[in-house]
């Protein structure tokens, strides 16, 4: 029987170690949506990667780059379909870009000394059971810091993502504009011939 690594959750001490908070003090991340979707939307999904049940409100994933947020949006469907997506899925889908209106608190995952500080590394982050990296999520929404959200790698391309927690008058002091439909746009067209994606 094949070796298992161990499975590494927050300690129970972790609401009195220190985390990586950075200042950011212009948020400049994009998100891809749907047409009857707003670009700032906070929700809670039970598969998405840091949405613990017991996080109150919901979150919101953003990505810093528009190729990473093509593969967070679609990367399992790619993965599963064999490079195919559905034509009318991406015609009707949108890039926003997501700004804040003053600084935020952020933990940096993405920090190689940082996670050795907090006893986390990167399998957990991106385990396939979920209820892993949901308890890191809750850990970190709970800690006494008060963050706003966190940066972590995304599993499909290991570019910053973000994800923010839906804490009072957060969503107020962000604002969106639309970049463009994803067929109207030079990377997202890039995109699709540069991994070989066919739309059916």
């Amino acid at each position: 029987m094949p070796a298992a690594r161990r499975i590494r959750l927050p300690d129970p001490s972790f609401s009195t170690m220190r985390l990586p908070v950075q200042r950011m003090r212009a948020l400049n991340a994009l998100r891809v949506h749907g047409p009857g979707r707003a670009a700032i939307g906070f929700r809670s999904e039970a598969t998405h990667r840091f949405s613990h049940p017991d996080i109150p409100g919901g979150l919101l994933y953003l990505g810093l780059e528009t190729e990473t947020c093509l593969w967070e949006r679609f990367g399992d469907e790619l993965l599963d379909g064999q490079a195919r997506l559905a034509k009318s899925v991406w015609t009707n889908s949108r890039l926003s870009r997501v700004r804040s209106t003053d600084s935020l608190k952020i933990c940096d995952l993405t920090d190689d000394a940082a996670r050795l500080r907090l006893g986390v590394d990167l399998t957990a982050l991106m385990h396939s059971d979920l209820a892993v990296p949901q308890a890191w999520g809750l850990a970190i929404f709970r800690h006494p810091a008060t963050v706003d959200g966190l940066r972590y790698l995304s599993r499909l391309n290991q570019q910053p993502c973000l994800v923010l927690f839906e804490r009072p008058g957060l969503a107020a002091r962000l604002k969106e504009t639309l970049v463009g439909t994803l067929p109207d746009l030079d990377e997202a067209s890039e995109f699709l011939t540069n991994h070989a994606i066919a739309l059916v």
